[in-house]
């Protein structure tokens, strides 16, 4: 690949804090949500404020959710930050999806949801005219896809899987010829190509092949077509988590999905990629840092991840609530021991060897970590930690009910082994890292 160097910036969710949220319905929302909402622009501005600082890389790269919800004032906002940003000499390339169009936009105030102006599809090109569409070599009009020259000698194919004019997350036949004539095009021009698509390509962790929403659809038939088609890297976001994964097709051709976190929420984090002369990416990750905002004495990270390890655990009592009769006994009660357990109290019911300082540790706790590691990249549970003897114990345990859960989750003829599945999402071991990493692509 050709020397480049840009920033990438995923998943900003940017919301006008004029529109106004607050009240019981925000606030319960907030107990579960992995973002903030209030906080959003402030961290939108600080982190667009540091990249225009940068004098030697004039390049960002924002593959789509652009707002929280489509709000139009949202957009409006947005885009007077992009061309502040724009201003400080950095040409920017977006692409739009689910959280970017609206008919029924809302926001929560008081007891329920407020009607606010959303916005329509097929406004967003024109909207961000000046950050992509209007540098567009070749635009796929139904989904908004499109193609352009980042730098000199470097398309970037900009895939959108998340337009109102198909299914959510798919990338069909259409729209496959279309990118391959642009591919194509490129290699006849002597250019190298990336792509961009808001939907991770490659399931971020394993455990995320098992979830519908949380990969393009068909993922390996997606994944081959690019890698075959010498598109051997993509840029990816949605999930809000920090992942890198490599895909091999059967002819052997590589693709390398970078997938990136959230910008306004745990983990609160963007990107830096640099391919030199010698087609060697670097990959850094930079940290969002203090934005403004009081925070209680933590540090930014401290906050983003504190919230979040207290939402997920805020999941799992919503899961352990409702229901009827007995249904409603065994949660209630399912819940006051899950406030109460120690990783011990696991360990001793199920014969678990492990070391005794871990024993302490409530469950809540850990299982708020674990969570929160998953998220972070470099998932530190490997072989040989506390955390990965505590839940291989577990799966040992229960590999009789695993066992007969796997058939029914096999798809396309490819096997689950859920126990392998499940510590290598709690546990990196891919030989490289998730934030930080180096990779020789081809020239």
């Amino acid at each position: 690949m050709r020397p480049i160097k840009f920033y990438l910036v995923t998943d900003t969710h940017y919301f006008e804090n004029e529109l106004g949220a607050g009240g019981k319905a925000f606030e319960q929302n907030m107990r579960t949500e992995q973002y903030f909402v209030k906080e959003s622009s402030a961290i939108v501005k600080s982190t667009f404020e540091r990249i225009g600082a940068d004098k030697e890389t004039d390049v960002v790269i924002i593959p789509g959710d652009l707002t929280k919800n489509g709000e139009k004032e949202s957009h409006k906002s947005f885009i007077k930050e992009l061309y502040k940003l724009k201003e400080n000499g950095k040409k920017i390339f977006v692409i739009t999806a689910g959280h970017d169009y609206n008919d029924s936009a809302y926001v929560l105030q008081g007891d329920g949801r407020v009607p606010v102006e959303g916005t329509e599809f097929n406004d967003l090109c024109e909207m961000y005219r000046d950050f992509g569409y209007g540098d567009a070599l070749s635009v796929d009009e139904p989904t908004h896809s499109y193609v352009a020259e980042v730098v000199e000698g470097v398309r970037m194919l900009a895939i959108c899987c998340d337009s109102k004019n198909q299914p959510k997350g798919t990338m069909d036949e259409r729209l496959m010829a279309w990118a391959k004539v642009q591919i194509d095009k490129a290699k006849e021009d002597n250019c190298s190509v990336f792509a961009i698509c808001h939907y991770p390509i490659i399931p971020s962790v394993p455990v995320f092949d098992l979830v519908g929403d949380a990969k393009i659809k068909d993922w390996r038939r997606v994944a081959a077509f690019l890698a075959d088609n010498g598109v051997e890297l993509i840029l990816t976001g949605h999930m809000h988590i920090q992942s890198i994964n490599e895909f091999y097709s059967e002819q052997g051709n590589r693709l390398i999905d970078i997938c990136t976190a959230c910008l306004v929420g745990s983990p609160a984090k963007y990107r830096k990629i640099t391919v030199d002369e010698d087609s060697v990416m670097k990959v850094e990750t930079i940290d969002v840092e203090d934005f403004g905002w009081d925070m209680n004495g933590l540090t930014a990270q401290e906050y983003f991840h504190n919230h979040f390890s207290v939402a997920i655990v805020n999941r799992v009592r919503g899961a352990l609530s409702g229901g009827k009769g007995i249904v409603k006994f065994l949660k209630k009660f399912g819940r006051k021991r899950f406030e109460k357990v120690t990783v011990g109290d696991v360990e001793r019911l199920l014969f678990i060897k492990n070391d005794k300082s871990f024993k302490k540790k409530k469950l809540t706790d850990f299982v708020g970590e674990v969570g929160v590691g998953i998220f972070l990249g470099d998932g530190p549970h490997t072989e040989g930690t506390q955390g990965y003897t505590f839940i291989s114990g577990i799966l040992k345990r229960f590999s009789f009910v695993l066992k007969k859960v796997e058939p029914k989750l096999r798809k396309d003829g490819v096997e689950v082994d859920l126990k392998n599945m499940l510590l290598n999402t709690v546990g990196n071991n891919k030989g490289f890292s998730d934030n930080n990493a180096e990779f020789l692509l081809k020239k």
